[in-house]
């Protein structure tokens, strides 16, 4: 914060963060009532915008979960749901929930890329060439515990031949698509409120005209709870079928486009505030 006091008559403040610069100027009598109240608006705003940058920060660690089925389905053909499931990157990236789409990109043939979660065959390794995408983890390492958002787009598997990709363009409305309810898997929905929703939506894209939208909420803020966004036998694309390592050729990549926002968004419930404050603050003036 930078300020210029002019004796007796102009107060005039500057207020900078990392997505604001505010000005104040009041042209009023340094001894007044109506200073105090100019005073007070200023140290409001200027918390405020510090809360809302700090709202902005919050987030999630992403990972993937890959199923070794050995499939040989075309790329995004029912893979099957047999076999040992690996982490790819285990909670390396975070979602940050700003409303920004944001790559998340997997790798994995890399090395050092995997750690086993579950199955007899789970071991860190990477057992097959081809398998399925089991699902997005989600950690909530922040311990969030409001409603949140996520969507999904353009999930696309990049191999030699060139990328594949899932965009849920041709998807009906309101329809589960590759991946089920949050609250779907036993082996997080206690970490869930229940009636978590996932739903193809045209309200935003990363491309195209839909994606698709999972709403959810976790129930405590243990910085371990997670939630497994699986795709086992959903009703539509289950259990997609991915290329992991093509001998010869560079390795695959599994990526997709997501985007957070915690409900309500606390940054705009603040500015909503800020807002009352001046009402009343110009009123009290008049």
């Amino acid at each position: 914060m930078a300020g210029i006091r002019s004796p007796g008559m102009v107060y005039v403040t500057t207020f900078h963060g990392p997505s604001f610069l505010f000005f104040f100027v009041a042209e009023i009598d340094e001894g007044s009532s109506v200073m105090k109240k100019t005073k007070l608006f200023i140290f409001l705003v200027a918390c405020s915008l510090m809360c809302a940058n700090s709202v902005e920060a919050a987030g999630f660690k992403i990972s993937l979960g890959i199923r070794e089925t050995g499939s040989t389905m075309p790329i995004f053909g029912n893979g099957g749901s047999s076999g040992g499931i690996e982490w790819v990157d285990k909670d390396a990236q975070t979602l940050t929930a700003d409303g920004t789409w944001q790559l998340f990109t997997f790798t994995p043939n890399a090395a050092g890329a995997l750690s086993a979660f579950a199955g007899g065959t789970a071991d860190s390794l990477l057992s097959t060439d081809t398998g399925t995408i089991e699902h997005i983890r989600l950690l909530n390492d922040e311990g969030i515990t409001a409603p949140f958002r996520v969507w999904i787009d353009d999930v696309t598997n990049t191999v030699a031949s060139g990328p594949v990709v899932e965009n849920f363009d041709s998807a009906a409305l309101a329809s589960e698509v590759m991946f089920n309810e949050p609250d779907f898997s036993g082996s997080t929905a206690g970490n869930l409120v229940a009636g978590g929703t996932t739903a193809v939506t045209d309200a935003m894209a990363f491309s195209g005209s839909q994606s698709l939208e999972v709403a959810t909420q976790f129930n405590s803020n243990n910085p371990a709870g997670w939630l497994r966004l699986t795709t086992f036998n959903a009703a539509n694309l289950p259990n997609p079928t991915v290329i992991f390592r093509e001998p010869g050729a560079p390795n695959p990549t599994i990526s997709f486009y997501a985007k957070a926002t915690v409900i309500p968004e606390p940054a705009s419930v603040l500015l909503m505030g800020i807002s009352v404050i001046g009402l009343g603050f110009v009123r009290n003036r008049s």
